[in-house]
């Protein structure tokens, strides 16, 4: 797979903008370089696809299209327009927005200043409650940044670290994520330090906290409703909206990162491993693993022993 960039350089083949340092390093000649997609069994809570910077011509537009995993663009200089569910965003330097799995999105560069942008691909099984924690969301994918340059320098650095690909890339890649989503977090608390305490996000907030606690009690959805104190079927809606995720796949993917951590210590077997991780049948086990990871849990083990 690569990643598709918007074309950065002039008529003299120089390239035009201020970013010259990074943009040369992504961009040699007049083609695009394919950035590294990186092995995400060592760390399914979060990881990351790949990262990018573009400076595009103007009217460049990219989509429609769906995506599988989760993309960030932060706008280093200029403007332009997302398109996403019926709605229209226009952008500018300072402003960012999210492109999230399954979604029809189109954006697209102004004709009379065009945007600059730097993005970065991930996914993983904490990466909807790092979204919610910064308040983004399908239906709410944009965010100003006003917190000075620490998001445009962590995304940079992350360019810069990407293309100077050695064995210590991943871990310094993954650093910088998780530094992304404090800032974003952070941002988040500064710009609306009442709306994280919302009844809803109590509600997920206390239902998370129990299965972090439960999970290998082998609880289900209707547990967690009670527990809450909500009908079902009002608990599976709100923690959809919330988090953009059915309780339920939350829970599964809860389990499975758990019996990851313990695939890599050898002394337990796989079946004693799928009872530690809530799971009384091997099977459904097993089922549940390579549905959620890709592969086996004896072939997981075996990657990452």
């Amino acid at each position: 797979m690569k990643a598709k960039h918007c074309q950065i350089l002039s008529d003299d083949g120089t390239i035009i903008s201020k970013y010259d340092s990074y943009l040369k390093a992504v961009y040699t000649d007049d083609t695009m370089k394919e950035y590294h997609f990186y092995d995400n069994t060592n760390s399914p809570e979060l990881y990351v696809y790949y990262c990018g910077i573009s400076s595009c011509h103007p009217g460049h537009t990219w989509g429609p299209a769906i995506r599988e995993h989760f993309v960030i663009h932060y706008i280093l200089s200029g403007e332009g327009t997302l398109k996403l569910k019926d709605k229209t965003y226009t952008l500018k330097e300072n402003e960012g927005f999210l492109i999230s799995p399954n979604d029809v999105s189109t954006y697209s560069a102004s004709y009379d200043n065009p945007w600059e942008y730097v993005w970065v691909g991930f996914h993983g099984l904490n990466a909807y409650n790092y979204l919610q924690l910064a308040e983004l969301s399908s239906d709410k994918p944009t965010f100003k940044f006003t917190r000075g340059d620490q998001l445009k320098n962590c995304l940079l650095e992350m360019v810069k670290v990407n293309n100077e690909y050695t064995h210590s890339t991943v871990l310094r890649i993954q650093s910088l994520l998780y530094s992304l989503f404090a800032e974003l977090v952070e941002n988040s608390q500064q710009n609306n330090p009442v709306s994280l305490h919302t009844t809803k996000n109590q509600y997920i907030r206390k239902a998370i906290d129990y299965i972090q606690t439960n999970y290998m009690d082998h609880i289900t959805v209707a547990d967690l409703a009670g527990y809450v104190g909500l009908d079902r079927s009002y608990f599976t809606t709100i923690f959809k909206e919330c988090l953009n995720i059915p309780p339920q796949t939350y829970l599964t993917q809860f389990k499975i990162n758990k019996a990851c951590n313990l695939l890599k210590d050898e002394s337990f077997s796989v079946s004693e491993i799928a009872v530690m991780s809530g799971y009384n049948d091997p099977v459904v086990f097993q089922k549940a693993f390579k549905n959620t990871i890709g592969i086996s849990p004896s072939k997981y083990r075996k990657q990452n022993s």
